[in-house]
């Protein structure tokens, strides 16, 4: 079985910065701030207002759930079938990054930060080979996922961003189905 590559230390600390600019600066290339709304108090304590985010904060924020909930899935799949737990290895190491990645980018006050609910591992299939398939399966959803928020982005960083991620669970999806069908 070959290993997948893993995300380098210089394509993530590349990707934090990119992403990091682009929650910072909520500009358009163009130097135009482009915002969706969140509120906030007034600094006088009165009624809250509606401060400008940046779309792709929203949609860092969202991705980060994303990415979250598959972590708990794979994390779920292997305390359900702990044999299978250097199976997974390489989807949490790679789920793991891209969490930490996007928790850098997105700030705490951002619309959409709210954790998933953990995965229960109830629901993980009996069997390894069918848990290793519905694995692969939301590997999938979630790359396909990806390329859609990639054509979302507003800048291209944060949008080359998001294609690597849904290449990676692109990756993680080919392999776990590989495995799967082995273990039927």
């Amino acid at each position: 079985m070959r290993t997948p590559p893993r995300l380098s230390r210089r394509a993530a600390v590349g990707g934090v910065s990119a992403l990091t600019a682009l929650v910072v600066a909520g500009c358009t290339e163009e130097g135009e701030p482009r915002a969706v709304s969140s509120p906030t108090a007034t600094a006088t304590g009165g009624t809250p207002t509606r401060a400008p985010v940046p779309p792709d904060v929203a949609l860092a924020a969202a991705v980060l759930r994303g990415e979250q909930a598959m972590l708990d899935r794979v994390a779920a799949t292997a305390r359900r079938h702990p044999r299978l737990a250097d199976t997974v290895a390489g989807a949490r190491s790679t789920h793991r990054a891209h969490v930490r990645l996007l928790r850098e980018a997105v700030p705490d006050g951002a619309p959409s930060r709210t954790p998933a609910r953990p995965f229960p591992a109830g629901q993980v299939p009996r069997r390894p080979g069918p848990a290793l398939a519905a694995l692969a399966r939301a590997e999938t959803r979630l790359s396909d996922e990806g390329q859609l928020n990639a054509v979302r982005a507003e800048s291209g960083s944060f949008a080359r961003v998001l294609a690597s991620m849904a290449a990676a669970s692109a990756q993680q999806a080919a392999r776990l189905a590989d495995v799967a069908a082995d273990r039927r």
